[in-house]
């Protein structure tokens, strides 16, 4: 049953893109068409962030854009329902300041969802089906069916929900709740299927992928996960973001060592080095602590690559504290860095604390890191050419040539590279020549023939064709 046409439109961070891609799924399972333009849509929906004050500003502005949308429909059947983290968070405001929205509703309900694109409305304001976090049913984030005619080249998975860390200046515990892992089996099922139709990359998202596994009193953890994962049959990648220094393990380390599907590249935001500053924001760890796991790690994958993110301008933070920090990400060259400037997110230990740093200083400090950030990442890519890396080739780019991601990039966060070649027939995973360098930008080659230099033939995982 053609039940209409919906857009979704989802913002903010790779696990809300996950929660974006479980909706997708769930409504075309009950018969929605999902399409790609709001103005062929019968019914839109923006999945928001709530994360930090400009991602909030964005998921606004996606609203009052589906409003206008909405309002001048001629049919007068045109729906809008908001949900996901700012529905979450400020469900109440949100039915007050626009009632044009016909529905309001809680993450991981894409039941609740589908019901409001299917209710009548029955009033001036919207319907508001928001649960406390903690109160979301497990198997409300378990869901994984999918299509199987098409099945994403690399998607995201997410492990579990919430956090139990009380970092001082996040807010997700409050939208998010407790931490829930999702059971293993699930996962390992959702992995299989995936791969048996096409996907060659997975990867692993939650609000802390390490501390997966410590709330279901089973003895799983991250490092069995991956174990698991690793042992599926197919050619594909596992990649990993979103670990907490302070939770990494031995077990964890060697199974970085160990999984030969787990893609050189972990995702591990520090957020400040400085022990005084990774006290006040509560992290759990020390410099000290920190640098060994980073030297553990780099010790069992010498070819990893590391991304982290860290946060300028937090309440208390001195320019000690900054020129210590910067000394630190200077001396470990990571391979990928993001330098944000402090946010404050209502009800958070943070917001409530007086020594605050002046956001144009913030925003100098974060400008020094990103200038440190592009010299040194410029040398290392410059350092890859003439190699050998293998990397996902996703679409055509304009020119007739394929673009596409290294073992080292994550989607839309991280470097890109330009590929052209006589090998390359399909999307796929391909072994390819770097040529060119631009900052983390690269280009490269994929040719049949043997390459003088190297004497290696680039190699092949072909995923959907052309």
């Amino acid at each position: 049953m053609n039940r209409g046409r919906v857009y979704i439109r989802t913002l903010g961070c790779p696990k809300n893109e996950a929660d974006g891609a479980a909706l997708t799924r769930h409504l075309k399972l009950a018969g929605w068409t999902v399409v790609d333009d709001p103005e062929c849509a019968d019914a839109e929906i923006v999945n928001t962030c709530g994360f930090i004050e400009p991602t909030k500003l964005e998921s606004l502005e996606a609203i009052w854009e589906g409003v206008s949308r909405r309002d001048t429909d001629r049919s007068g059947r045109r729906r809008l329902v908001v949900t996901g983290c700012l529905a979450q968070r400020y469900a109440g405001d949100l039915a007050k300041e626009i009632p044009s929205v016909d529905a309001i509703v809680g993450f991981n309900r894409p039941d609740l969802v589908e019901r409001a694109l299917e209710a009548n409305r029955t009033g001036p304001l919207p319907v508001c089906w928001v649960e406390k976090p903690d109160a979301i049913y497990r198997e409300h984030t378990t869901t994984w069916q999918i299509d199987t005619e098409s099945a994403p080249l690399s998607t995201y998975i997410k492990i579990g929900d919430g956090c139990d860390n009380a970092c001082r200046f996040c807010a997700i515990p409050l939208i998010r709740g407790r931490l829930r892992s999702r059971p293993l089996q699930s996962i390992v099922e959702e992995v299989t299927m995936l791969v048996s139709n096409g996907t060659r990359e997975v990867i692993l998202v939650s609000q802390d992928t390490t501390s997966w596994g410590t709330d279901l009193d089973n003895g799983t953890d991250l490092a069995l996960l991956l174990h698991h994962i690793d042992s599926i049959p197919g050619d594909f990648w596992v990649r990993l973001m979103y670990a907490h220094p302070a939770f990494v393990t031995e077990r964890l380390i060697a199974s970085v060592g160990d999984c030969t599907k787990l893609v050189p590249y972990l995702d591990m935001p520090m957020q400040h080095i400085s022990d005084r500053m990774l006290t006040i924001m509560n992290r759990h760890t020390t410099k000290v602590d920190t640098q060994r796991t980073i030297d553990a790690l780099r010790r069992v994958r010498p070819d990893l690559a590391m991304r982290t993110t860290f946060i300028v301008g937090h309440p208390g933070e001195t320019e000690h504290d900054f020129a210590e920090l910067l000394t630190f990400a200077e001396e470990n060259g990571f391979e990928r860095m993001g330098a944000f400037v402090y946010s404050t997110e209502d009800g958070t230990p943070s917001a409530r604390m007086d020594d605050v740093v002046p956001r144009e200083l913030a925003s100098q400090r974060a400008g020094l890191l990103a200038e440190a950030f592009d010299r040194w990442s410029a040398d290392q890519s410059v350092q890859k050419l003439g190699s050998f890396i293998p990397t996902l080739l996703e679409q055509r780019s304009e020119d007739g040539c394929w673009e596409g991601r290294t073992i080292h990039d994550a989607p839309d966060i991280d470097g890109r590279i330009i590929v052209s070649g006589d090998a390359i027939t399909a999307f796929g995973i391909y072994n390819v020549l770097v040529t060119g360098a631009e900052g983390v930008d690269l280009t490269g080659r994929c040719d049949a023939q043997h390459d003088a230099a190297s004497g290696r033939r680039p190699s092949a995982t072909v995923g959907a064709t052309v």
